[in-house]
């Protein structure tokens, strides 16, 4: 197979078609420059289609590396003057992330590493800033939540995490079964705050729950019973121990004062 074969197979995109040669730029870094191969009508970002453009410029996106080398597309980006919010936006382009710098499969990549990285050194790796690699992380799990849609949960556990110094807290709601939480409070850990779960999943999502492991804390189990009074409460080992154990220094103090 010929090297512009290869080359046109690997970077072969939707309405675009890489040119047989190769740029470097700097170091360690190549440019693989794309021309469109098609006419084809521009569909900006709300859906609507679009015969002709408003303006167009070059843009350098990243995609993956190979080889060691960084490989940055040199492509066309277009605008349209879309007429029904009367707003100039730009066209949509089927392989690029919501970050538009950055291709779908380079995030993704992204993203993969860091379920087993951390984010700093991911983004040392891939001479990224730190809150570009962020933003790339975030759309990966979006788009892994929105793979795993929805499901009913049938055992929630609910408990709290504090998010920076001092009794900061914040609900988190996890599917037991399916081993993955589904759900924060973006308020406090009050009684308030665990309604909007119920209210937020609704009636028949949430009906079907049968049972909820929760600390002892009161507004977990009260909007847990107020929502679901079919649904058993099991209090977490921790803190029936907990109270076990201060019962029991209870009863030695007292004999021992005796």
């Amino acid at each position: 197979m010929s090297r512009s074969k290869k080359l046109e197979d690997a970077y072969r995109f939707p309405g675009f078609r890489p040119v047989p040669n190769l740029q470097g730029i700097f170091g360690d870094a190549r440019v693989i420059t794309l021309t469109r191969h098609e006419k084809k009508r521009l569909v900006e970002r709300c859906g609507l289609v679009h015969r002709g453009f408003y303006d167009r410029k070059r843009r350098r996106v990243q995609d993956l590396s190979c080889g060691g080398f960084r490989i940055f597309l040199d492509l066309e980006v277009r605008r349209v003057d879309c007429r029904r919010c009367g707003k100039v936006k730009q066209e949509k382009i089927s392989f690029l992330a919501d970050n538009p710098f950055y291709t779908k499969r380079f995030a993704y990549y992204m993203g993969r590493r860091c379920r087993s990285a951390s984010i700093q050194s991911i983004a040392m790796e891939l001479f990224l800033d730190w809150h570009q690699a962020k933003e790339l992380d975030k759309q990966y799990m979006q788009e892994q939540l929105r793979r795993a849609g929805r499901p009913a949960p049938v055992a929630i556990g609910v408990d709290e995490i504090s998010i920076r110094k001092g009794h900061t807290y914040r609900i988190v709601v996890s599917d037991l079964v399916r081993k993955r939480p589904i759900w924060f409070a973006s308020v406090d850990r009050s009684e308030e705050s665990m309604d909007l779960f119920f209210k937020e999943w609704g009636k028949k999502q949430t009906g079907k729950i049968r049972l909820a492991v929760v600390d002892m804390w009161k507004p977990f189990r009260n909007s847990t019973l107020k929502h679901c009074s079919n649904t058993a409460i099991l209090f977490d080992k921790f803190h029936v121990m907990k109270h076990l154990g201060d019962a029991l220094d209870k009863v030695r103090s007292s004999h021992i004062a005796s």
